[in-house]
């Protein structure tokens, strides 16, 4: 869904942010969709690094994956 919007706005961005801490099938489910994933660092509490997330995002970011889980 995300892939098809930005292509019917001429946009090509082609990377998606997703912490290092979240599940394998996150990632892989945006490289199966043929977005480039470009892990951000986490702190040893498990949340995202917001500095690093700030300094990662650029104008070919299609979208930033988070988790937030309760169990």
């Amino acid at each position: 869904a995300i892939r098809a919007a930005l292509e019917a706005r001429g946009e090509r961005r082609n990377r998606v942010l997703a912490p290092e801490s979240s599940h394998g099938t996150n990632p892989a489910t945006a490289a199966m969709c043929g977005f480039s994933v470009d892990p951000v660092p986490a702190g040893s509490d498990g949340r995202v690094d917001l500095a690093a997330l700030k300094a990662k995002l650029a104008p070919d970011t299609a979208a930033i994956m988070l988790t937030n889980p309760n169990t």
